[in-house]
């Protein structure tokens, strides 16, 4: 009996003997856990005797990521499906679901488990409402569904929405709850500005406050009254707590305001009525680590950027950090400095949204980047008619109450001529500035700039003294009644200030050569300064600046940097062209509102000369002998490839055809565009035809266009409809306005794409907040389509001119043409190194893969990246990518693989030099250059005006763009040996031409980009190396071409045309200002590339401009609208029209340190156009004669009359600065 019982007991032992034995094992995935582990670690301490919880990450945090665990392991795997990079563990997730049971949590990532949420609710609950007790919950939930018994406590839960404060007991169901409540204690309540604090529940359920906690106190510090809201999910509409338009200005406390469905997150931002105001935490690093890193944004927050530009979020900020304590317990903290400037912004929108209108201040800028009246309006590149615009903005200004005054407004013209009188002028000219002051110009005292120039952070101040000197600096200073004064060119009409934008500061002699960032100048500081205390400006609008490209942060200032010190907590509303991509600077450095508008593109039709050439053709039988040499006098050598004058017929007769088609078809600007107007009828229907062609398809005849549009059946019916929404969205220019008017009234501006309306007429309307693309997305599956095929068509003209493939292609990547084209150029250097993308389900690109060589079917081809600033700054990811894509390439063991042998010979020959191995490698490895650090352009442009010969230029490229990028520590570190190895075998360069509205010409920067490579190549090697264009403009039939192609096209098309002239002689002093940038471009071009300019180029501009060749009457028209431009042009047309020999003559640097006019530029000798090109050399100067031989013109046909010689005297100072969109 003894032994039964026993056994009996035992028996009844067993159960709880095997549930102590069985405590089950699960693994948590999570990226919210891993950036913030302290609650679910403490719950899984509670519940560690019934189950036992570890914790892994997906990279990054403070968690140990997934690669290599094997998780099949465990009982059960939770995986929160929140992130995009989730779907990068997709095969490990499949994996693992087959060996074991797997439960999704959250939403976001479409992944599946092998247990239905749907069938246990709770799970939910638990997971949403994330307490430590709601956690201990579901790990014991867990545990039973892994097979363990016992009790599990329901999960608590928590409103959805709810208002809270940190002084208060709980949160408010209600506004009406939290106002009483707030009247209570806070004094003058009801009539405080109201800031919106839009937040995650989870924050409160964690008791991890801190940056939201000191957002509210701020408010409550700066006079508003807080309205902080804690949702639980993004699709929890704030709107339906506040009601519509209930607050005066809204901080988002998150990337998006719905992840889920962007258009129902603008809907929401409509209701709501106020700009949404970023408001970010780095997860990821400390306040001392995000103080020291340069690119603001944690890499993770970067790619977010533009999905929340996708709802028109403005201003992305950061204001908090992760602090971890020595025992691994970690929470959010406030930066304190940057919580005090995201209130004060906030603040301030709120201002503009309560403010009378008539009593709001408004400052307007404009540009004037050279010294003097030549070049006064907005940005050349943008094509928008400043004088006219601003006439307009006024007129609707003053309809709306603002106070523009009691006088009668300025028109175009009337505003022309202030502007031009209000200019920036060389150093020490004193006459120019005291005539400034006495027409009005604002005055800022050398005591009152101390003042505000004390109260500057340290490290700023120091900056501008190493590179300006002590203050008050010698730039727009002089001297007043014993007095030291700062002028800010400028003028008002009522409470509008209209002022010329300080100068960038590269033109001046002493700044050109810098090689790093370059600080404001102390009147830049003084302007910016002003607005902020002493005009106490509402607003800041201006038509051009540049303040994007000051130092600091590269996205996310800090309120410290130079960006946040100038513009404080003013509002900036900026109008940018839909084609330029200068708004992802403009929003992500100067915290600007931007909004698109959409200057207009006609098709250029043939100039005089190629229409002679295309009626020659066509007449039978062709005069074989007419033709040639009508093609030799219209200088279509280079755009053919051959000469004209010995091409086998057939060849010639076919390419001349091909030539005409596509110069007649070419885009060209219809003028300067004038914000809120819509084109008229015959304008509408040439811009639409050339929308219905930006495909690449043939458009439709104009008259049947107009047919359609005006409802008549003359087109196929797809075609007709097109027409007619083109139509109509052009027709909605009136938006340009209206949401500068809207922005004016702290109110919300609706996003849309960033695009060449030609091209993706999805772009239109405009009028909207522009967004750019997914940086993870690049290069898109369409891109790298495009991309292979530019890629191999460049390599066959390669080796059709040279019987063998290059060895190493230079490329030039700008942020303007990635965003428009998704990463073509990207995907040419992928293909051209033989790896391909490898995408997500999401279309992010995760990382590239090596293409095999069998299947490449080539030899792999090497590459050199070089980049501009902004490119650097906004798509920096992407050269991490490509640093990748060079290592891998050069690890293929292939006998003809350039990427190894180069690396590996420049391996061998540091070690041989003394280097250790290791950085031998690392620094043979480097392929991506670009300027350093805060640091934007190469300079060229603006030292070509310095009098600097093609040897300087070489060298200054060199140095400027010699900073390493992309490879481990390498985050702009000056390498210019291992930028001077990559030269040396370059063969070959590419550009990319995108939109419709750019070319090679209307601007010096791709001289500057593209010939500055070449030139630095000829300089180090005495090679020429071929260059091609990657031209885009036709979104479905993407080509290679040679750039001597493309030059001539946009020559023959635009610059010589007398369609292009008249098109810029309706804009009057604007489109002057077009003719005259002309001649700035083709002379960087003649310095850096010197075959691409021929003599008979200058002799054309000298034919059409000088000697009027079409009968437009352009001197009269010059002398009457901008007669500094056309004596700039003139002096340059006749210079550089004359002998060979008379070439790139370098500009006296006068005393001031600002460079004179081309005017009394010296003569440099031409290189030679056969052999290694010799270096250009200074053969004399002489002021006098230069400047007596423009002006003596004047007495022939070719002059522009006696006005012409006081404009041509003030051009003494000028510098050829342009604000860079690239």
């Amino acid at each position: 009996m003894r032994l039964v019982a026993a056994i009996l007991f035992l028996v009844a032992l067993l159960p709880s003997v095997a549930t102590a034995q069985h405590r089950p094992r699960i693994a948590v995935v999570s990226i919210h856990i891993a950036e913030m582990p302290t609650i679910a670690r403490a719950a899984a301490k509670r519940v560690a005797g019934d189950v036992a919880v570890d914790f892994y990450g997906l990279g990054g945090g403070l968690l140990p990521g997934i690669e290599g665990v094997d998780l099949g392991r465990y009982d059960l795997v939770i995986i929160d499906a929140a992130g995009p990079r989730l779907l990068n563990f997709s095969a490990q997730i499949e994996a693992v679901k087959r060996r074991t049971k797997v439960l999704i949590v959250g939403a976001g990532t479409p992944v599946t488990g092998t247990i239905d949420p749907a069938e246990h609710p709770d799970i939910a609950r638990y997971w949403s409402n994330a307490t430590e007790d709601n956690y201990a919950g579901l790990f014991l939930y867990a545990a039973r569904l892994a097979g363990r018994t016992g009790t599990v406590p329901p999960p608590v839960v928590h409103p959805a929405l709810a208002l809270w404060h940190p002084d208060a007991d709980g949160p408010f169901a209600t506004l009406a709850d939290y106002l009483a409540w707030e009247v209570r204690r806070v004094p003058n309540a009801a009539n405080r500005p109201r800031i919106g604090i839009l937040f995650y529940r989870n924050l409160v359920l964690a008791r991890n406050t801190a940056v939201i906690a000191a957002l509210v106190r701020e408010v409550e510090a700066q006079g508003g009254l807080p309205v902080p809201v804690w949702r639980e999910g993004s699709g929890d509409l704030a709107s339906s707590l506040l009601g519509d338009r209930g607050l005066d200005a809204l901080i988002l406390c998150a990337n998006r305001i719905d992840y889920a469905d962007a258009v129902r997150g603008v809907a929401e931002a409509k209701r709501l009525g106020v700009p949404p105001l970023g408001c970010a935490t780095d997860y990821r690093r400390s306040p001392e680590e995000w103080r020291a890193n340069p690119g603001g944004f944690a890499p993770g927050q970067t790619g977010e950027l533009a999905l929340s530009e996708l709802e028109g979020i403005v201003e992305p900020m950061t204001v908090g950090a992760r602090a971890v304590a020595a025992d691994g317990t970690a929470a959010y903290v406030a930066l304190p400095e940057q919580v005090r400037w995201r209130v004060a912004r906030a603040m301030a929108w709120a201002r503009l949204h309560r403010l009378p209108n008539a009593d709001k201040r408004i400052v307007v800028t404009y540009h004037n980047e050279e010294p003097g009246a030549a070049d006064v309006g907005s940005d050349p590149d943008s094509y928008l008619d400043a004088q006219a615009s601003l006439a307009a903005l006024l007129d609707r200004l003053r309809h709306e109450g603002y106070d523009t005054g009691t006088a009668p407004l300025p028109d175009a013209a009337g505003l022309g001529r202030m502007m031009a009188a209000q200019t920036n002028v060389a150093r020490g000219d004193d006459a120019a500035l005291r005539r400034q002051i006495a027409d009005g110009a604002i005055t800022i005292p050398e005591g009152e700039y101390l003042s505000w120039y004390a109260g500057l952070p340290a490290a700023v101040r120091a900056a501008t003294e190493r590179q300006w000197g002590r203050p008050p600096g010698g730039l727009m200073t002089t001297t007043i009644e014993g007095r030291r004064v700062i002028v800010v060119p400028a003028f008002r009409i009522g409470k509008v200030t209209i002022a010329a934008h300080p100068l960038w500061g590269p033109q001046d002699a002493d700044a050109v050569g810098t090689l790093g960032a370059l600080p404001p100048h102390h009147q830049y500081l003084a302007f910016y300064l002003w607005m902020q205390r002493r005009e106490r400006a509402d607003a800041f609008l201006p038509i051009f600046t540049q303040l994007s490209l000051m130092p600091g942060k590269q996205e996310g200032p800090a309120a410290d940097d130079p960006v946040g010190v100038l513009i404080g907590a003013l509002p900036h509303i900026s109008p940018l062209p839909l084609q330029a991509n200068g708004g992802v600077g403009n929003k992500r450095r100067a915290q600007a509102v931007t909004i698109g508008f959409m200057p207009g593109f006609v098709r250029a039709g043939l100039s005089p000369d190629l229409a002679a050439i295309e009626r020659l053709l066509a007449a039978a039988p062709v005069d074989q002998v007419a033709v040639r040499g009508a093609a030799v006098r219209a200088g279509l050598a280079g755009a053919l490839g051959s000469d004209p004058a010995r091409a086998p017929w057939s060849t010639l007769q076919a390419a001349l055809r091909r030539y005409l088609a596509e110069t007649a078809a070419a885009p060209m600007p219809d003028g300067g565009h004038v914000l809120g107007r819509a084109p008229d009828a015959a304008t509408t229907a040439r811009l639409v035809q050339a929308m219905l062609a930006g495909n690449g398809n043939d458009a439709p005849p104009l008259d049947a266009i107009a047919r359609a549009i005006a409802g008549e059946d003359a087109l196929p019916a797809d075609l007709a409809t097109r027409a007619r929404d083109y139509a109509t969205r052009l027709a909605h220019a009136p938006r340009e306005i209206d949401a500068i008017v809207t922005a004016l009234a702290g109110g919300y501006v609706e996003p849309g794409p960033m695009q060449d309306a030609i091209r993706n007429p999805d772009a239109l309307p405009a009028g909207r907040n522009p967004y750019t693309l997914d940086v993870r997305a690049v290069p898109t599956r369409e891109a790298w389509v495009t991309g292979k095929r530019l890629a191999d068509e460049m390599l066959a003209a390669y080796r059709a001119k040279h019987n063998g493939a290059p060895r190493k292609v230079a490329f030039i990547l700008w942020s303007g043409e990635t965003a428009q084209n998704g990463g073509t150029a990207e995907a040419q250097i992928l293909h051209l190194l033989g790896l391909e993308p490898v995408w997500n389900a999401r279309g992010q690109v995760t990382d590239v893969a090596l293409v095999p060589r069998a299947t490449l079917g080539r030899p792999r081809v090497d590459v050199l990246v070089t980049t501009s600033g902004t490119y650097r700054d906004h798509f920096g990811e992407k050269l991490a990518l490509i640093a990748r894509a060079v290592l891998l390439a050069s690890q293929a063991d292939e006998p003809d693989n350039a990427v190894r042998i180069d690396t590996r010979d420049r391996v061998d020959a540091a070690i041989r030099a003394g280097v250790a191995p290791d950085l031998a490698e690392k620094r043979a490895l480097r392929r991506i250059f670009s300027t350093a650090p805060g640091a934007y352009s190469p300079s060229t442009q603006f030292a070509i005006k310095q009098g600097w010969n093609a040897e300087r230029l070489d060298r200054l490229y060199r140095d400027r763009l010699g900073h390493a990028y992309g490879d481990d520590g390498a985050n702009g570190e000056p390498d210019a040996a291992a930028f001077a190895a990559n030269l040396d075998r370059v063969d070959a360069a590419v550009f990319g031409r995108t939109s419709n509205a750019y070319g090679v010409l209307d601007t010096p920067l791709p001289a500057a980009y593209l010939g500055g490579l070449i030139g630095a190549v000829r300089g180090q090697t005495g090679r020429s190396i071929d260059a091609y264009v990657a031209n885009g403009q036709a979104s479905g039939a993407a080509r290679i071409e040679s750039l001597d192609r493309f030059y001539a096209r946009e020559r023959d098309s635009r610059y010589l045309n007398p369609a292009w002239i008249k098109a810029m002689m309706a804009g009057g002093y604007d489109g002057a200002r077009h003719m005259a940038d002309l001649v700035e471009a083709m002379q960087l071009w003649e310095a850096t590339k010197p075959d691409l300019v021929s003599d008979r180029d200058w002799r054309a501009v000298r034919e059409v401009y000088v000697d009027d060749r079409y009968k437009l009457g352009l001197r009269e028209w010059f002398a009457h609208n901008n007669p500094a431009a056309g004596a700039k042009l003139i002096e340059a047309a006749q210079r550089f029209a004359g002998t060979a020999s008379a070439r790139m003559g370098p500009s006296p640097v006068p005393s001031s340190g600002i460079p004179a006019t081309a005017a009394t530029t010296a003569k440099i000798a031409r290189p030679a156009r056969a052999g290694a090109p010799a270096v250009p050399q200074v053969s004399g100067f002489e002021l006098k004669e230069v400047a007596d031989s423009a002006i003596a013109a004047a007495d022939g046909r070719s002059s522009l009359g006696p006005l012409m010689l006081v404009p041509l005297l003030l051009l003494l100072g000028i510098g050829a600065a342009r604000r860079p969109r690239w």
